[in-house]
């Protein structure tokens, strides 16, 4: 996909004009957190999904490795440099629509145990998600394509202050394909793959980006821009988990669309230190080829990986992308709730820290677990919370760590 790699480049000079409102009577993502239960992905996500059916330019087209699988087996992790710190994080893809006092409890509780990222992403919320008190709040296009609402980015505006305060930062997704595949306005208009091939959903998708990154002013820190503001955001991707719900071929002949969103977002954010991480997929399916090239503007690979298999695949991967001047995360893994769930939390924090590379669990909430399906949630000071929260005040202790971050961590 190199072809469309350099079509979306033109395109990121335009000013942002479409989105994506969300499958609700208020344009608000429908409730998210299940896993998808698609045949490819192994993730927890909103029930909102992704959807569209236009073609981005040179979608056809291979963009180097572009349709391989990352070839990953069983290589000892290189050892950590003996200076490099871990440290860890969490998910919370509607921390910005929780009432005050529920933020500053997710805030402080990940503030007491030293977490240093939180994940959010840019696509609205229906009131009431895991049983929260969260307050709707619209997508930026819940209105149509290129017809933007700015609730979403004030309310994220307000979290990545409160955030700050805390010694946190933020990383944000431009948009989420679960409410794509719950045919949103992306999805209506472009169809679910289609928003992944068609050139007029890529140039209105470069537009949202502009919009997010450029036009936006966050009034709370002197109306500066999103792209300036390196010190309350650790990093951005284009979407959580692209394509991750669509057939595996169609992920392999359009890993590039990676590669040319995270382009758009490079072209509208000149600082380094807020790196552009990949967005995830089903395990070692995050590590694509593709993804190490230095022609792909990935910093940061994302991984998902819900099957406690880290030491199965990823010392290899971290060989490939030490090699290639490229970082790893665990962006999502989480263990759910059962009779052996702490032993199964306690398993995997083990294996990241053997590995070192850092991670963010799925999910914190703000009260108590209500128990839905695919049930990986952990209440912030509430039942297994200890278990992560220790592991995050030993993690940021550690000197094993794999990869520099603290580029992107610096406040």
């Amino acid at each position: 996909m190199q072809v469309i790699f350099l079509s979306v480049a033109l395109l990121l000079s335009t000013s942002i004009s479409q989105g994506a409102p969300l499958a609700s009577s208020g344009g608000s993502v429908p409730s998210a957190g299940d896993k998808p239960t698609t045949s490819t992905a192994s993730s927890p996500h909103a029930s909102g999904v992704i959807s569209s059916n236009t073609t981005a330019p040179g979608s056809n087209t291979t963009a180097p490795g572009g349709n391989t699988t990352a070839s990953i087996g069983n290589l000892t992790a290189p050892a950590g440099n003996g200076s490099t710190s871990m440290w860890v994080g969490g998910n919370n893809y509607y921390a910005y629509a929780l009432p005050a006092q529920e933020r500053y409890a997710l805030l402080d509780g990940m503030k007491a145990s030293g977490m240093k990222v939180l994940r959010t992403w840019v696509s609205g919320a229906a009131a009431g998600q895991k049983g929260s008190d969260n307050i709707d709040v619209p997508d930026l296009e819940a209105n149509g394509i290129g017809r933007y609402d700015d609730t979403i980015l004030t309310a994220i505006d307000q979290l990545m202050v409160d955030a700050h305060d805390r010694g946190i930062k933020l990383l944000i997704g431009m948009y989420d394909q679960n409410v794509l595949k719950a045919n949103d306005t992306y999805g209506k208009t472009y169809t679910p793959q289609g928003f992944y091939t068609n050139p007029a959903a890529m140039t209105a998708f470069s537009n949202r980006i502009k919009y997010i990154l450029t036009t936006h002013q966050n009034k709370l820190v002197g109306n500066q821009p999103w792209s300036a503001l390196s010190s309350y955001i650790f990093g951005l991707e284009a979407q959580n988990e692209p394509m991750i719900f669509l057939p595996q071929s169609f992920q392999e002949q359009n890993w590039g669309w990676i590669c040319n969103a995270s382009q758009m977002i490079r072209s509208n954010v000149a600082d380094k230190n807020i790196v552009i991480l990949s967005g995830g997929n089903d395990a070692k399916e995050s590590v694509q080829p593709l993804f190490l090239e230095s022609s792909c503007p990935v910093d940061v690979v994302s991984i998902h990986d819900y099957d406690s298999d880290f030491s199965t695949w990823m010392p290899d991967a971290i060989t490939q992308a030490k090699t290639a001047g490229k970082r790893l995360l665990v962006e999502e893994w989480g263990s759910l709730v059962g009779s052996d769930r702490e032993t199964q939390l306690a398993s995997n924090i083990k294996a990241l820290a053997s590995i070192g590379v850092p991670w963010l669990y799925w999910e914190y909430i703000t009260n108590k677990d209500p128990g839905q399906s695919d049930d990986f949630e952990i209440e912030v000071n509430g039942t297994d919370w200890s278990v992560v929260a220790n592991a995050a005040a030993a993690a940021s202790t550690a000197t094993n760590g794999v990869f520099d971050f603290s580029d992107a961590l610096a406040l």
